[in-house]
């Protein structure tokens, strides 16, 4: 059987550096290991891969099927914007208490950057949690067809 990489082989001995058995594939048993240069699984195609980051903006944004999508190409852009919403709300909001009264103003400057840092922890973790549904989306999507090109390998092994 197959053993990890940097794992001793059953007699106690390292492989020589630079013949570590694959990563990640370990044949059941009665299989061959693949032979160097082939891959343990098919890949997916880099044209299926590519298709849906082939679309511009406007491509993505008008996908009825959500195929493509847009969140992670513009999380930073989304982020950046709503920081400086916020750093402006927080200007008005001095602005106002100075014009309201001294003491209101001095409140506002300092202490006025507390809610505005919580929105912002808040904002943050709400764009990460969206990244990370979508990039599961896309990795299990992945997934699925790795396993009907398996699957469609071992029918017509079959």
């Amino acid at each position: 059987m197959t053993q990890p990489p940097g794992t001793p082989d059953p007699s106690g001995q390292q492989p020589p550096e630079g013949q570590h058995p694959q990563q990640g594939y370990y044949p059941q048993q009665g299989q061959q290991p693949p032979q160097q240069g082939q891959q343990p699984y098919p890949q997916q195609s880099r044209q299926q891969s590519n298709a849906a980051e082939a679309k511009g903006f406007f491509g993505a944004l008008f996908d009825f099927s959500f195929q493509s999508f847009i969140t992670v190409k513009f999380a930073t852009l989304i982020y950046m914007v709503l920081l400086v919403f916020l750093a402006l709300g927080w200007l008005f909001m001095i602005i106002g208490g100075f014009a309201t009264d001294a003491w209101v103003g001095v409140l506002a400057l300092l202490l006025g950057w507390i809610p505005a840092v919580i929105y912002l922890i808040l904002i943050r973790v709400m764009l990460e949690f969206y990244i990370a549904m979508i990039r599961t989306s896309q990795n299990t999507a992945g997934t699925r067809m790795e396993i009907e090109a398996l699957r469609r390998e071992m029918h017509q092994r079959r």
